[in-house]
């Protein structure tokens, strides 16, 4: 593996931690920051990471209901998680006063982040194949 490779998967891991924390962080501003709402906190966040972390997955099951589904919570993931993450980049890094180049450097980063395990589940997935069974295979068009 190249050097280069190694780098990017560290930052995209890194990234996907932030995006998790970001997705807590996220959350309590919205819920609050009581008991119940840090475990529910913490569970969506757990839940979020692994629905974008099995992206790669999700989009190579085909031809049922449950593959259709699938496909759509994690739609909802990806949204709730650029939320969540909009909410946690503003308040932690972007403070003060919101200029339109602020809010364009927000959202890109944000996009960067809530991206990364995506990125993460694509690239670990060409690096490290696995033996999928046979009916999952779908044409990817990794090498």
């Amino acid at each position: 593996m190249a050097v280069m490779e190694i780098f990017l998967l560290v930052i995209l891991a890194l990234a996907s931690v932030w995006d998790a924390f970001a997705t807590v962080y996220g959350t309590l501003k919205v819920l609050g920051s009581g008991p119940f709402q840090i475990a529910a906190a913490l569970l969506f966040s757990g839940l979020i990471l692994g629905f974008v972390l099995n992206t790669r997955r999700i989009f190579i099951w085909r031809g049922n209901f449950f593959s259709g589904l699938l496909k759509f919570f994690w739609f909802v993931a990806l949204c709730y998680d650029f939320l969540t993450t909009w909410i946690a980049n503003r308040e932690i890094i972007g403070a003060g006063e919101r200029t339109t180049v602020q809010l364009l450097v927000l959202a890109g980063l944000t996009l960067l982040v809530s991206g990364s395990p995506i990125l993460l589940s694509g690239l670990w997935a060409r690096r490290f194949p696995r033996n999928e069974p046979e009916g999952e295979q779908v044409t990817t068009g990794y090498p």
